[in-house]
This record gives C-alpha cells, structure tokens and sequence, in this order.
C-alpha cells in the first residue's frame, strides 16, 4: 500500500447523526469538498473510511462518514487523527510544496552543496526551512521565492539564489 499523509484529526461529534468536527491541518481547507475516503490508524493498521459529504459550518469543517449513524457511533474516533493515500493528495498549485517532499532535500549555494533540509516551521507569516549546513549549525531561511533559484522536490534538491548569501555568512 501507498504511504499516508495526514490531513486532520477529528476533534468531536458535530450531531447525533453521527457527523464529526474535523480539525484541518491542511493549507487548502477545500480539499475537503471532493474527498471520498480518508483513513484511520487502529493499531498501527489505516482502515478505511467512506466519506458521504463534507460541510463548511461557521469555521468548523464537518464530515459524515459511511456505517456511522450516531453521535455514540463516533465517539471512540474523537482524537483520532485523518489521512489521504498519495493517489488523494491535494493538487497543489504552482511553487507550492509538501514538506514531506523537501525534508531531507540536499540544499546548494550554486553548485556547492551546503547542507540537507531537516524540518519546515509553519510561522504565522511564512515558512522556514531548516538546514542543517555540512558544520552541524542549523540555519533558518523564510520560505520565500526571493532566497531560492529552483526547488526540484522530485530530485530532493534545492538550489539556494545570491539572496541567501546572509544566512551562508551568518556562521
């Protein structure tokens, strides 16, 4: 089976028709609109869930699931968290990236290599990458076009432009 990624955890029963309040973790709450089927970890097996419709309701995203009818039906799943196959990841729109696909990316200054991505801090205003450079020292750099020439998930490499020589020369 495919890896799983994780979309959300839900966080309580929404009514007694079995509805639950999901807690969304992903950037695009609409990717909830179209999902069909998210899965559940029981045991350190995913068991699958049909999902009957998807609603916005004030701020809270609310899902009913199939074979779920009632608020008692669904209360041992509060806490648990949601996720996706990679066949139902979100399409993401151009220049974005999933942090699973920059994590452990080589980082380089031209052709030099300067370290590996080791995590991506979500902040309020942008996200940070963190890189751990070939002397061991963590270097924090905003996830902003203006600092890197290419991102090539696919190939786990991420070239860093001339904008980025302050966080080289901060060492």
């Amino acid at each position: 089976m495919s890896d799983f990624f994780l979309i959300a955890e839900i966080s309580g029963s929404f009514n007694s028709d079995g509805s639950v309040i999901i807690k969304s973790f992903s950037d695009f709450p609409d990717r909830f609109n179209k999902l069909k089927k998210v899965y559940i970890d029981f045991g350190g097996r995913k068991k699958e869930l049909i999902v009957l419709k998807s609603k916005k309701i004030n701020e809270n995203i609310v899902l009913k699931f199939a074979k779920f009818n009632t608020e008692e039906d669904v209360r041992f799943l509060i806490g648990k968290k949601l996720y996706v196959d990679s066949e139902n990841l979100f399409k993401l729109p151009e220049d974005s990236f999933y942090i699973h696909d920059l994590i452990e990316s080589e980082v380089y200054f031209g052709n030099v290599f300067f370290g590996k991505m080791t995590d991506v801090l979500n902040l309020q205003n942008n996200d940070v990458y963190v890189i751990l450079d070939s002397n061991n020292n963590e270097i924090l750099i905003p996830a902003v076009k203006k600092y890197f020439d290419k991102i090539l998930p696919e190939e786990k490499k991420i070239y860093l432009s001339q904008e980025a020589e302050i966080f080289k020369d901060e060492n």
